[in-house]
């Protein structure tokens, strides 16, 4: 059915680009005024509903980098 947020093939939910996480991350912080304790928080924005953090590649984590302000992958 459209807007639903699973296939009928029962995929994972695609998952949410860098930059849509770091967009999302400067609206978070414009409107709340602090940053999420944790980046799974960003996903409930509406405008990544039904999408997921992306998986990060080995010895790799997703983190905010304090100096640029965007979502990134950093060593472990």
């Amino acid at each position: 059915a459209a807007g639903c947020s699973k296939s009928a093939s029962g995929q994972k939910a695609p998952e949410a680009s860098l930059p849509e996480l770091s967009r999302v991350l400067q609206t978070w912080a414009m409107t709340k005024g602090t940053y999420p304790s944790d980046l799974n928080e960003l996903t409930n924005f509406p405008t990544l509903r039904g999408k997921r953090l992306p998986t990060a590649p080995p010895g790799k984590k997703l983190a905010i980098d304090p100096a640029t302000r965007q979502v990134v992958f950093t060593d472990q």
